[in-house]
């Protein structure tokens, strides 16, 4: 309605005002209006049980103000006619539609969605013998496009998953319960059972050949054993892409141009793994001047399938301003180039970081997300001598002054809190992640705080036509998100300690998504909502 105002408003001061050359532009505007102006009239909710005129002697009431359907499924409604008709449903794209008349003034229409299924018109034309008629939109909205033969799913990564001693059947088990999908495999351990566990568990490796890639390069080209490692990899079903270094400089560029392309020579099947610093390390750490510079570079020059990098951006002392410029930069690069991008999350203590808790998981994965990450990963997900309080912890303190380190034994290694936090989190995770895969995110916008390097705030010229208003009471980071022909808004409460409120106003009926996944119809109108700490909020407007 906004919109359409508007354009009203604009075409009658050019009215008052009409030069010739004006009178294209006024035409253009005019056009535009009457189009809007039909698309609210065919897709405007009425209320519950009331009549959806064609004319004033002539009609059809539905009991109902909006349906929901699931791909696949049905939905019925009833109808009801003041005279003796008959009825026709026409559909299209693979929808279609039964009418069960209980009678010649009422009955049922039945309409089943396509699996998959995305939104279309749906149209009830009704005729009387004295030649009266009406055609109108039925108002079905989809309400979950995908069954779980169409469903594709975001992965959730484990970063240093399993040495040697620990590469066994209960742990692989341990690890896809917590809802893994994925895992990094050192070379040196036993990467060969690692993959064939992997595979048992249906997950996929990310397979580090940093050491024979090295050695390749530096014997150039006559070192054997990458192709060794390569031939044999390339053909088990549980890779998923080869790891060459951890953030390098551009002044080694030429470097891992050679070892990426030496391994698409014997496997051009399987991408190369290359992980960047954030935006927060120096030109000296890059090797470039910005860090657009750098990811472009790197993506250019190593023909990269997909783009990774680290960032651990919650400290005890506040959030990493350089955050949401990292993950602006690589979503610029991967739409540039058509290409994905995996960002990490902290679930252990290192330096000077808070401890990782549910919440603070929950809103770094989740603004990953947001910004658009194919896989989020779990950085680290055994402890190393680095760090500490892991999912799963191998040593622990001697002394109470924390000064001696003791490793536990392969019987003693613990499965911490932060294990359960990493599950909780992925089942969430997991039940919306057919939001986020392959989705393409056109808007990020912040509530309260502008970014003092990309984002901006959000209006109301932002939002979906069916969303008038959004206000919430804490900063919260909103993304517009399409998806095979369904859009979303996503808000994320960027808080991991306190509750943010929303109140929205909505022009039509959307669904909100909660973090199970399940369903709740939205009428128009006023709603509040309470984000908990570091969720977010989908509302699902097409």
């Amino acid at each position: 309605m906004r919109r359409f105002t508007a354009l009203l408003v604009t075409v009658a001061l050019l009215a008052v005002s009409c030069q010739k050359e004006q009178k294209e532009q006024l035409e253009q505007l005019q056009q535009e209006a009457d189009r809007l102006q039909q698309e609210m009239a065919s897709t405007a909710a009425p209320s519950a049980g009331v009549d959806i005129p064609a004319d004033a002697e002539f009609h059809i009431t539905l009991d109902k103000a909006r349906y929901g359907v699931d791909a696949g499924s049905s939905v019925s409604m009833h109808y009801t006619l003041p005279q003796a008709a008959t009825l026709e449903v026409v559909t299209k794209e693979g929808w279609s539609a039964v009418v069960n008349a209980a009678g010649d003034k009422e009955g049922d229409i039945v309409v089943t969605a396509p699996d998959p299924a995305s939104s279309s018109d749906i149209l009830v034309k009704a005729a009387t013998a004295d030649g009266a008629s009406l055609a109108v939109n039925l108002p079905i909205m989809v309400r979950d496009p995908y069954s779980d033969a169409t469903r594709t799913n975001v992965a959730a990564m484990a970063y240093y998953a399993l040495p040697t001693s620990l590469a066994t059947d209960y742990h692989f088990k341990k690890m896809a319960d917590a809802g893994f999908d994925m895992l990094s495999i050192e070379y040196w351990d036993n990467w060969q059972e690692q993959l064939d566990l992997a595979h048992k568990y249906g997950m996929k490796g990310v397979l580090f050949v940093n050491g024979p890639a090295g050695d390749y390069y530096r014997t150039g080209g006559t070192d054997p054993e990458l192709e060794r490692v390569v031939n044999y990899a390339k053909q088990h079903p549980a890779l998923v892409a080869y790891q060459i270094c951890d953030e390098p400089s551009v002044v080694n560029v030429n470097q891992f141009k050679y070892e990426a392309k030496a391994i698409k020579t014997f496997d051009p099947d399987h991408p190369i793994y290359l992980n960047f610093h954030p935006a927060s390390a120096s030109s000296a750490a890059t090797g470039v001047e910005t860090y657009e510079e750098y990811i472009d570079t790197y993506v250019r020059e190593c023909e990269l399938e997909f783009i990774t990098f680290d960032q651990y951006p919650i400290f005890t002392a506040g959030v990493d301003v350089t955050w949401t410029e990292s993950l602006t930069v690589v979503r610029k690069i991967g739409q540039k180039y058509n290409i994905p991008f995996w960002a990490f999350t902290l679930c252990c203590r290192e330096w000077f970081r808070e401890d990782p808790t549910l919440e603070n998981i929950r809103v770094q994965c989740n603004t990953n997300l947001a910004f658009g990450a194919q896989v989020n990963q779990f950085f680290v997900y055994r402890c190393t001598s680095g760090t500490d309080y892991a999912p799963l912890q191998t040593w622990g303190w001697a002394d109470a002054s924390h000064t001696t380190k003791v490793y536990y034994s392969d019987d003693e290694v613990q499965y911490t809190p932060i294990y359960d936090y990493c599950k909780a989190y992925n089942a969430e995770m997991h039940n919306r992640g057919y939001i986020f895969s392959g989705c393409n995110v056109k808007e990020v916008r912040t509530t309260h705080l502008p970014d003092p390097h990309i984002v901006k705030l959000l209006s109301m010229y932002d939002l979906p036509v069916q969303i008038e208003s959004l206000i919430t009471d804490h900063d919260a980071l909103v993304s517009i998100i399409e998806n095979k022909g369904n859009e979303y808004v996503v808000i994320v409460n960027n808080s991991w300690t306190a509750t943010n409120g929303v109140n929205a106003v909505f022009n039509d009926m959307v669904y909100a998504i909660d973090h199970d996944g399940a369903f709740t119809e939205v009428q128009p109108g006023a709603w509040n909502y309470t984000i908990e700490p570091g969720d977010m909020l989908v509302i699902k407007v097409k």
